[in-house]
Formats: C-alpha cells, structure tokens, sequence
C-alpha cells in the first residue's frame, strides 16, 4: 500500500515541474504552494499539527507575494526551455535515483523524502543559469526544498522551530523575487536599439521609399535617353568629320614642299 509520504513525494515533485516549466505566473505560484504544502508529509509519517499550520500559512504568504507581484507588472515566466514533458522525464529519472540509491545508511527518514530531493535538485539546475530573475527566484526556492527533503531524509524529521525557519527562509526567498521582478515592458524595450537624432532627422519608410523609387525611375529614364541619343551622336560626328574634310583644298604641286623653296635666277646667254 503506498504511504502518505510517497503521495506527498510525488505531489511535490509535480508542484516543482509545474513551477519550472509554467509560463503563466499564476502556475507558478500555484506550484510552488503544492510543493510548500506536501513537502512537510514527505519527510516525516506523522508531521506535528503545528509544522503542517507554518508551512500553510507560509506557502500561501509566499505564493501570494510572487502572483500579486508578477500579475501587477504584467510578467510572465520564460518556461522551461525543453518543455515540461522533458522536465517531468528529467524530474522522474531522479526520482527513481534517489529510490534505488542509498548514499547514506541507514536512512532515519523516509525513501520518498530521498527521491523527492533528489528529483527537486535536478529541476532547480536549468532555473538556476537563466538570465530572468523570476525564473532564478523560483529555481533558488525549488533548491531550498530540496535540500531540506534530502536533509530530513539522512537526519531526521525537522523540530517546529526547523520548520518555521524554512518557512520564513522561503517566504524571504519568494518575496526578494518579487521585489526584483522586472516588469515585460522594460524587458522589451531593452532589445530595441535606442533611437539617436540621426535617425529622428530621416524621413519615414514611405517617403523615403518613394524618393527611393522616384530617383530610381529618373536614373532609368535618363540612361535610356542617353542610349537613344548615343547613335544619332555617331553620324553627326561622321558627317562633320566628312564635310571637313571637303572643305579643305587639295593640295597642288605648286604647294609642294619643294615649291616652297627659293628659286635662284641665272641671267640668259646672249644667242650668238
């Protein structure tokens, strides 16, 4: 018969894929209180009244301040990069880890408080190295339930005052992220490169892909009248070149080279 602590194991587990690999806030938030909630029954068969009323109390504080922060500026989670199918075979993968294996024996704790550690430690790596420090929040508190799983399970069950310390340290960890949460729209605004006076003194797209347009079709329209004009050119330079030509006169043999020479005059004889 499966016990309440491996119930509750599972259901922590399930908490933890849906606030890792949840888009919406409100998932998130609603995860992240499964998880608080079931996590005192995984690590002890017969948890104190006062334990299960600090951790209520506190899931619900914390969840409260992460959904009314991330719901009044409008943010939204990255999600899982490899979705949440992938994050529950990674999240069962260590789960069935920390069943079969035992690195400390023996065990003053349950088997589940194990392999729901083991599991939760597993999903708190990808939140830990995003950038979004809403996802970071979330994998930092996944994280810290996790240790206090695998605490529990190799030490014992946590003492009132044990509890009431993790409550208030994920409380602390919860509200931190939703004080530093950014909202969507300083997150957009920083990917569009900033507008400088150079770009404020162009003119808009469509002028200037008319303008565009216009001197393309002046370009055109001038290249072909040049090309239209080219060939009557060629004639009339053969036609001046000709007529030229003509008008110069033919030279004669009195405009010979020799004739330019001075002659020399040599007096007659006298005939006899």
């Amino acid at each position: 018969m499966i016990g309440l602590a491996v119930v509750a194991a599972l259901l922590t587990v399930i908490g933890c894929v849906a606030a890792v690999s949840a888009r919406d806030s409100r998932l998130v938030a609603l995860g992240l209180l499964l998880a608080m909630m079931a996590a005192p029954l995984a690590s002890s068969s017969q948890p104190s009244a006062l334990a299960i009323a600090f951790r209520f109390v506190g899931g619900l504080l914390a969840a409260y301040l992460l959904w009314a922060s991330a719901r009044a500026r409008s943010i939204a989670s990255e999600g899982s990069g490899i979705g949440a199918v992938a994050e529950l075979a990674v999240a069962a993968a260590a789960f069935s880890i920390g069943w079969f294996v035992a690195p400390v024996t023996p065990l003053t704790g349950p088997i589940a408080a194990q392999a729901a550690g083991f599991s939760l430690l597993a999903l708190a790596v990808a939140p830990l190295a995003a950038r979004n420090v809403f996802r970071v929040g979330v994998g930092v508190a996944v994280l810290t339930l996790g240790i206090s799983l695998l605490f529990q399970a190799w030490t014992g069950p946590a003492t009132p005052m044990q509890q009431v310390a993790l409550t208030a340290l994920l409380v602390g960890v919860l509200g931190a992220t939703s004080l530093l949460i950014s909202p969507r729209e300083l997150a957009l605004t920083k990917r569009v490169a900033p507008i400088g006076p150079s770009d404020e003194e162009q003119p808009p797209d469509g002028a200037a892909g008319s303008a565009a347009s216009e001197s393309g079709s002046t370009a055109g329209f001038g290249a072909a009248r040049a090309q239209s004009q080219a060939p009557a050119r060629a004639p009339a330079s053969q036609t001046e070149s000709a007529a030229a030509a003509q008008s110069q006169p033919e030279p004669t043999p009195h405009d010979s080279p020799l004739s330019n020479r001075p002659r020399r005059l040599h007096p007659r004889e006298p005939r006899r």
